[in-house]
């Protein structure tokens, strides 16, 4: 394990913008699912997050081309748009040197336990999955570690102060065994904001991408092609591991690995 580094040394590492939203219901309830995804953007190429989120901007509005209304997946990119899935999902492709984390987890056997019927302590414990993997994402980024700059979108519902009491606690090592997360490398704490903020918009895209084929039939391709465009961007570790890295599991390993697309997501 490499030495912690200074706070006068985080404080002259490069930034990560970080962009966090999520897919599915929180609880017992509703889809068989939840999701957090987390678009990680190099600071010197986060122009291109407001350039891509203007032009899907441009596109969904057409007939409105200069209009500042936020993208929202459920909203403008319905099933019956499947052209608009299909550029979105070329566009965020081709963004340069930025990484996606997947924390997915199917509640059949998760909710039960734990107390995980609680919708906040549920949401709470997934965010905290999501940013121990932005962490080392960020500690191990290639050309050196950077700090993480990390922006989560409001959900209606939970008292994001709360959320942000545990995730100190679970920084701070009082949540039992951390698993050697690099925490400096998350700027803390991290902020929760509303979907005017492009990086939000293009993360809540990315989740809806994940979404449709996590939505779709074991053995049906064509469910994942818009998420297997973006496969390259999926953060792995430095050995290139994918599970535990860009994808974790929360729960049942074969809810995604039983799809017919996943060996193909798996592979770089």
């Amino acid at each position: 394990m490499s030495t912690p580094l200074t706070a006068a040394e985080l404080g002259t590492l490069p930034k990560l913008r970080v962009y966090v939203d999520e897919t599915g219901d929180r609880g017992a309830h509703g889809s068989p699912f939840f999701a957090m995804t987390a678009l990680v953007v190099p600071d010197e190429e986060d122009w291109n997050v407001r350039a891509v989120a203007a032009g899907l901007r441009a596109m969904v509005h057409a007939t409105r081309p200069n209009t500042t209304t936020p993208l929202h997946w459920v909203d403008h990119f319905k099933r019956k748009h499947a052209d608009r899935r299909a550029r979105a999902a070329r566009t965020l492709s081709l963004m340069p040197g930025v990484k996606v984390i997947h924390v997915i987890v199917p509640k059949s056997n998760v909710v039960p336990t734990g107390g995980m019927t609680d919708g906040t302590r549920f949401y709470n414990y997934t965010t905290r999955l999501l940013l121990e993997r932005v962490a080392h994402c960020a500690a191990t980024w290639e050309g050196g570690p950077r700090l993480a700059i990390t922006y989560l979108g409001t959900v209606k519902g939970v008292d994001h102060r709360d959320t942000a009491d545990y995730l100190t606690r679970v920084r701070s090592g009082r949540c039992g065994r951390t698993w050697d997360v690099p925490w400096q490398h998350v700027k803390w704490p991290p902020k929760w904001t509303g979907t005017d903020r492009d990086g939000i918009q293009l993360a809540d895209i990315h989740a809806g991408i994940l979404n449709v084929a996590l939505s779709g039939d074991d053995n049906d391709e064509d469910c994942a092609q818009n998420l297997l465009l973006c496969k390259h961007q999926l953060y792995r570790t430095p050995t290139g591991n994918l599970l535990g890295a860009g994808v974790k599991i929360w729960g049942q390993n074969l809810f995604v690995m039983r799809r017919c697309w996943f060996r193909k997501w798996n592979v770089m």
